[in-house]
């Protein structure tokens, strides 16, 4: 299903809207910040051994809360169906948790939060969610924390996504009945959330289970990372691949340079980018961004990352 959509949104040379929450109808809307450009730290796993791990996604973060007075029946229902709206946005929920499971205190102040009275936490009573969707313009990203007072619930939403700047700029496609292969745009990329993140994860590509064969495509993500690297011949990546903990060391390490190399061809042969402006490496399981536990963690872990490498 995401697919589709996603390849409905390309045809159409129109991007995919952000994540809008339905909420109960006495939800009152408490913050409803500006979008600024920076990086979210979007959490991927429970806070363990001393950290929580995390996603950083770049773009323009948007920051929003509601109180429901009335209509609301309980934390985990509220938290349920949000993943079910995230879901049918084609959204990919990548970690699920609620208090204890979540790491509770630890968790809450180490995630973004806004301050009372636009967000309120009981850290016996909340549950977190974190989505990811690629779309033809770039990633978006959305965290949703759900709990509640003595009197309502509580509902705070942080997403991210590729800046207007990036949308207007895109091409419009024309449709494939008038465009050949070689007619297929490259997306713009930002390239001041990526130079100031130093990295950006490759969120949308698809390998087959267990394989270095990376799928058809096409994928935003390289089409933005080729054009962010042709612009300037100088600009050098890493892409680093990464897995899940299923197996062994060596075996999953020579998997994750073996895939971090299909990529660095596919941006040379499909793409036109320079040799020279590519490494490639792999790091197996030593570097996750969430818990190898849960099936969700270990979606999350297995990716491919391009890491800014320094040209001076």
């Amino acid at each position: 299903m995401r697919a589709a959509v996603i390849g409905l949104a390309l045809c159409a040379g129109l991007p995919v809207a952000a994540f809008e929450p339905e909420l109960p109808d006495g939800a009152q809307m408490l913050a409803n910040e500006a979008k600024e450009q920076r990086v979210y730290a979007l959490p991927t796993g429970a806070f363990e051994a001393g950290g929580l791990p995390v996603d950083r996604v770049t773009g323009e973060v948007r920051r929003r809360s509601w109180r429901i007075a009335s209509g609301f029946d309980s934390t985990a229902s509220v938290a349920s169906k949000l993943a079910a709206q995230l879901s049918e946005q084609d959204f990919d929920i990548v970690f699920s948790c609620d208090a204890e499971a979540c790491g509770g205190f630890d968790f809450r102040f180490e995630t973004e939060v806004l301050l009372p009275p636009d967000m309120f936490v009981d850290l016996s009573d909340f549950v977190f969610l974190s989505a990811m969707k690629p779309t033809d313009v770039g990633l978006e990203a959305v965290g949703v924390l759900v709990s509640r007072t003595a009197e309502a619930g509580m509902v705070q939403v942080i997403d991210v996504g590729p800046s207007e700047a990036v949308i207007r700029q895109r091409p419009q496609l024309r449709p494939a009945s008038e465009a050949g292969a070689e007619s297929v745009p490259v997306a713009p990329a930002d390239l001041t959330a990526f130079e100031q993140a130093g990295y950006q994860t490759l969120r949308d590509l698809e390998f087959e289970t267990g394989s270095s064969r990376l799928g058809a495509g096409p994928f935003a993500s390289l089409q933005a990372l080729a054009a962010f690297l042709k612009a300037d011949g100088a600009r050098r990546v890493a892409l680093v691949g990464h897995t899940d903990a299923v197996g062994g060391l060596d075996v999953n390490t020579d998997l994750s340079r073996k895939r971090a190399a299909a990529v660095m061809l596919r941006l040379i042969e499909a793409h036109g980018v320079d040799a020279g402006q590519l490494d490639a490496h792999g790091v197996g399981f030593l570097a996750p961004v969430a818990s190898n536990l849960t099936e969700a963690g270990r979606a999350a872990n297995r990716r491919v990352e391009a890491v800014l490498l320094n040209t001076q």
